[in-house]
């Protein structure tokens, strides 16, 4: 069972049969089996997470879901060192980037969101989130398309993180935004963000 706000961001991802695609921060993985049933199972999804019981939960919900075009691949993105069946792959068509946030659009589910949160946290969240996305967003096509998303109703983390992203990459893209917002849709909150690397003229 997954809440609807976990289907914005592989839509608009929106993978197709027969493409690379790389889910970054994949675990549990109810985002790659979407997105493997959107694709057919035809392609390729690298599925990522940095520990091992969470990658381990990443691959027994795959493999129950029958999501059969996926490998999963143990990453930690806030290390210097690339797995390396991530370096074999080369570049992938689309990339999906959920990234690890404060949790705030469930917080309904989560109660226990609000006190673990303090005044520094949404900075810190944001200088990992944004050093995530530096170390993939080299492993996108040019004229691929990449999906930033959280769970995170915060600005800091969403649209504040884009324009930070934009401003260190600046032939990216920003193509769309959708958010999802509990008090207003009723289901959980929820920020997806499509970009994409220009083909270089």
């Amino acid at each position: 069972m997954q809440d609807p706000s976990t289907l914005i961001a592989p839509r608009l991802l929106d993978p197709q049969p027969g493409e690379q695609i790389l889910d970054a921060c994949a675990a549990p993985g109810g985002k790659t089996a979407y997105m493997a049933q959107l694709m057919g199972n035809k392609g390729r999804i690298v599925a990522c997470d940095r520990e091992k019981r969470r990658l381990d939960l990443l691959g027994q919900n795959l493999k129950r879901l029958g999501a059969s075009c996926s490998a999963v691949v143990q990453q930690d993105w806030l290390s210097a060192n690339m797995a390396k069946e991530l370096t074999e792959a080369g570049q992938f068509d689309r990339i999906l980037v959920d990234v690890p946030c404060t949790n705030t659009g469930v917080m309904r589910r989560r109660v226990d969101v609000r006190w673990r949160l303090q005044p520094g946290t949404l900075v810190s969240m944001r200088d990992q989130q944004l050093e995530i996305m530096r170390q993939v967003c080299g492993l996108l096509k040019p004229g691929g398309v990449l999906v930033y998303s959280t769970c995170s109703l915060e600005p800091e983390e969403n649209e504040q993180a884009v324009q930070q992203l934009l401003l260190e990459f600046p032939n990216w893209k920003l193509l769309e935004q959708k958010f999802s917002r509990p008090f207003v849709d009723r289901i959980d909150g929820a920020f997806a963000a499509r970009l994409t690397r220009p083909v270089a003229a």
